[in-house]
């Protein structure tokens, strides 16, 4: 839950304005009430619906990232409406698989070079994971929308 309640506190310190803008545009009396939340003072707690507020309000997806983390999942945010690509951006984001999957064979021979995988090295792994399955979550949405025939 630390996961979560980081990604709260980032789309905060995003917004300009930081908590006191956030917890403004949540209709909350002050920075206070909103950190009072964040902080789960006296059984209180940011609930689903403000966090999701608070990521469309910070443009970030933090809060469903460190929800999917928290599932043993990773989020990949897909390509959506009216995507206008071509086949040589599909291939492009073919090539990014493979730099993608260098570097994370790169990252794996340093991390595990001393016999040790330290919490860092982990999660610098996991970061060029999600990188990679987006671009292939992304690959299958636009070959969808680019071959596919409107009915």
């Amino acid at each position: 839950m630390d996961n979560i309640k980081s990604a709260i506190k980032t789309m905060c310190q995003s917004v300009s304005g930081g908590y006191a803008a956030m917890a403004a545009a949540l209709g909350m009396s002050s920075r206070a009430a909103l950190e009072n939340r964040i902080y789960e003072v006296k059984g209180q707690r940011v609930s689903i619906e403000e966090a999701m507020m608070m990521q469309r309000m910070a443009d970030r997806f933090d809060f469903a990232e460190a929800v999917a983390a928290e599932s043993g999942g990773v989020f990949v945010l897909l390509p959506e409406g009216e995507v206008i690509c071509s086949s040589e951006e599909i291939a492009e984001r073919f090539l990014n698989v493979m730099a993608y999957g260098g570097d994370m064979v790169r990252k794996w021979q340093q991390a595990t070079a001393d016999g040790q995988v330290c919490a860092a090295e982990l999660e610098a792994l996991a970061k060029i994971e999600r990188r990679i399955i987006g671009e292939l979550l992304a690959i299958r949405v636009l070959t969808e929308k680019y071959y596919t025939a409107e009915e």
